[in-house]
């Protein structure tokens, strides 16, 4: 099979993925009912002429199929409507405070796959050694810990303690460090940042390990060094290559859920990102804006796995197109 028709396959596969969650999760959230009357049943003196004209301004005044594909319609030309909380634009809220949320994400994926594959390297081709069992007893440690305990003995450690770094938020409140958003935004990000690559890395350097140990026992490997080959290009070269292609799903996975995988930390942290307006728009039944941030988790890493999917067949020639 052609890349062309396998790279349509997967995006027709992909489309129709996204339309099957958007059925369910609209299904869902309107299995609770109207919100709007959910919401305003605790609010006294809310009659049933202002219920019923806010639910008209939110579009809830109109059959179920009909509500879904004017829906449906609005996310395709990226309106996903108004905040009932906020009451602005979802989709100005959905890049604010992404923004945020990238901003500690992808920094934190690129670090842990460096250090995960200096770690991994260094491990495998010492296996057995003390080296590699340290390396494994290491990551398996950092795959277990919680997340927010991690997170909570950071800000004792350096907040507290050593008072060195700021605890919460992403900019200081009154002085800025060295009067400069830039340096004072980089100063708040170290904590978050560290607690996602202390993660990220410990589950990273575990594939990584593993994969690369299996490689090195291949025919393939025993050739190129008895072609003379140094040691390092072997590795590097020959081995590292084929040992990432297991990694690579999970980095797709990690890219498609950075925003499913930001409330705990953005939580520790207060981190004003899309992780903690989600856990604050659950909290307060803002259906807007939880249909709008699902959606684009669900884009994201369904777009992450196609990505991934199509980089296979870059990597590694060898694997079948089906």
């Amino acid at each position: 099979m052609g890349t062309a028709r396998y790279i349509t396959r997967r995006l027709i596969f992909s489309a129709c993925l996204i339309l099957g969650v958007s059925v369910i999760l609209f299904a869902m959230i309107n299995a609770i009912g109207n919100p709007i009357e959910i919401m305003l049943a605790e609010r006294p003196g809310m009659t049933d002429d202002i219920i019923e004209a806010v639910s008209k301004y939110y579009g809830l005044d109109g059959s179920v199929t009909d509500r879904y594909f004017t829906w449906l319609w609005n996310i395709v030309n990226l309106d996903f409507g108004t905040s009932i909380i906020y009451n602005q634009p979802v989709s100005e809220m959905l890049v604010a405070y992404g923004q945020e949320t990238l901003k500690i994400q992808i920094p934190a994926i690129l670090i842990a796959l460096l250090v995960s594959v200096l770690i991994s390297v260094v491990a495998a081709t010492r296996q057995y050694s003390r080296v590699d069992f340290g390396v494994i007893a290491g990551a398996m440690l950092g795959h277990s810990l919680p997340g927010f305990f991690v997170g909570i003995l950071l800000i004792l450690v350096f907040s507290y303690w050593l008072g060195i770094l700021p605890s919460y938020g992403a900019f200081s409140t009154r002085n800025l460090l060295m009067d400069s958003y830039v340096i004072d935004g980089l100063w708040h990000m170290v904590l978050p940042v560290t607690m996602l690559v202390f993660f990220n890395t410990a589950t990273l350097t575990l594939l990584m390990r593993s994969s690369l140990v299996e490689v090195l026992r291949q025919d393939f490997i025993t050739a190129a060094r008895a072609s003379g080959l140094p040691e390092r290009r072997v590795v590097f070269g020959h081995a590292l290559r084929n040992a990432f292609i297991p990694v690579l799903t999970y980095l797709g996975i990690l890219f498609g859920l950075m925003l499913g995988t930001a409330p705990v930390t953005e939580t520790v942290f207060t981190w004003p990102g899309l992780g903690a307006l989600y856990i604050m728009a659950i909290q307060q039944l803002d259906y807007p804006l939880i249909m709008g941030e699902t959606m684009i988790i669900t884009v994201m890493l369904v777009g992450a796995t196609l990505l991934t999917d199509i980089a296979y067949v870059l990597i590694d020639p060898r694997i079948r197109l089906a």
